[in-house]
Formats: C-alpha cells, structure tokens, sequence
C-alpha cells in the first residue's frame, strides 16, 4: 500500500468522525424516537391549564356580604347562638390583620375556625357547595375548599 493511499484513508476517517461530531444531538441518538409523545404531553398540559384559568375567570361567585351580617345578627338577636358561638374569643390583632382576601389561612388559626352551625346556613344567602363558612372570633370566612384559598372576609359580623 501506498503512503498516498493511507493518508486518504486516515483524511476521510477524519472527515467522517467530524461530521457525526457536529451533527444534532437527536440525529446522532436514533432521530429523536420516544420525544414526540412527551412533546405531546406536555402541550396537552399546558392547554389545560389554559383551560382551567378560563374557567375560574368566567366563574366569578360574589358573596353577599350585607345579606350575611343581616342574617347573623338577627339570628344573635332571637338568642338561638349554640354553646361554641355565645362564648367566642376576638382573634388577637396580629392574627386578624393576616386574613386577606385571596389569601391563604394562617397556620395555627385553622384550630380556631368555628363552622357555621347547620340552622344558621339555610338562612344565609347561598354560595357554592365547595364554599364553607366558619367563624374565628367576631369574623364570618368563606374559604374556597378547592383552593384553600379566603374568599370573603366579614370582619365584625357580630356587632
């Protein structure tokens, strides 16, 4: 064998190892198989959630909040508190200025929550199903059970 030949020989060996050097990760790896599918996942996701945030913007549930304390003082006022309402305590100032709408429950305050008795309910102005109410103090909450999220806050319902 010629030098000349073996010299062509190692050149297009070198040729060829630079060119699968510098082609595409997914070229070199069996033209990407087992991708499209998560690909496919991933946009099927994202068009959900898409869907989801249209659904809680076109979902908009106003609390009627004069209709709540309306109720709740005229039922204080007839004297038919149960036990757990008649005694309650004022939550302490630090922990009442932590209730914001829209926001999460405090840690430690989820002990406190009174939920709203049955007979009291029926004459309260209607809310969604996963809405539930319950008292901390002299407050009225309406926490969205889906989210855990406050909805309404009434701050001195009973007075």
């Amino acid at each position: 064998m010629s030098k000349l030949s073996k010299y062509g020989q190692i050149l297009s060996a070198l040729v060829v190892i630079s060119a699968l050097s510098m082609a595409p990760p997914d070229a070199a790896a069996g033209q990407g198989r087992g991708r499209g599918q998560a690909k496919k996942a991933e946009k099927a996701e994202k068009h959900e959630n898409k869907a989801d945030k249209k659904d809680d913007k076109a979902k908009v549930v106003v609390v009627d909040r004069d209709g709540h304390v309306r109720v709740i003082r005229e039922y204080a006022l007839a004297g038919s508190l149960p036990p757990g309402l008649a005694k309650r305590d004022a939550l302490p100032p630090g922990l009442r200025a932590q209730l914001r709408e829209g926001g999460a429950l405090p840690p430690g305050l989820q002990k406190r929550l009174v939920p709203v008795p049955a007979p009291l309910i029926v004459r309260l102005p209607g809310v969604p199903s996963y809405y539930h109410r319950y008292f901390i103090g002299d407050d009225l909450i309406v926490v969205n059970t889906r989210t855990n999220r406050l909805v309404t806050v009434i701050v001195d319902v009973w007075r």
